[in-house]
């Protein structure tokens, strides 16, 4: 929809709003002369500016990924979805990952005692209530993150 916006014009529009309305043996042929206009617009578009499409781009530094997989899969095969919802599981299993790490950095700033042999127990135990909270999925995947860092 943005690169829409971004690379026509009303004329273009216009044409395309037209496209139905014309005689069925030259829709073929319409179609082709939008897709050429639309060709034309673009390139005459990055000539004269050639930052453009980067600066619109360049607004969102750090796309919300989880969003984007949500964008794509109207357009995506059935094995292109199940890629994309893997994608999203990974997605949200990084981001508890995240969560219990700064949950456990903070119990260890508020309980400095914590990593000593005297509360390996309690460490141990607090642990394994945020584990607790895992599914078997994202288990598999924390500790897949953990012995990489």
């Amino acid at each position: 929809m943005a690169f829409d916006a971004l690379y026509t014009n009303n004329q273009i529009q216009k044409l395309k709003v037209l496209l139905p309305y014309i005689e069925p043996s030259m829709q073929k042929n319409m179609a082709v002369y939008i897709k050429y206009m639309e060709l034309k617009y673009t390139m005459d578009l990055c000539k004269k500016h050639p930052l453009y499409a980067c600066a619109a781009s360049s607004e969102k530094p750090n796309p919300d990924m989880k969003k984007l997989c949500c964008e794509l899969k109207p357009y995506s095969t059935e094995s292109e979805i199940k890629q994309l919802e893997q994608m999203e599981s990974l997605l949200q299993t990084m981001e508890m990952y995240q969560e219990m790490s700064q949950t456990m950095s903070a119990m260890q700033e508020l309980f400095p005692n914590m990593g000593s042999d005297d509360s390996d127990q309690s460490s141990a135990s607090m642990e394994n209530i945020l584990m607790g909270m895992l599914s078997p999925e994202q288990k598999a995947m924390f500790d897949a993150l953990n012995s990489q860092t």
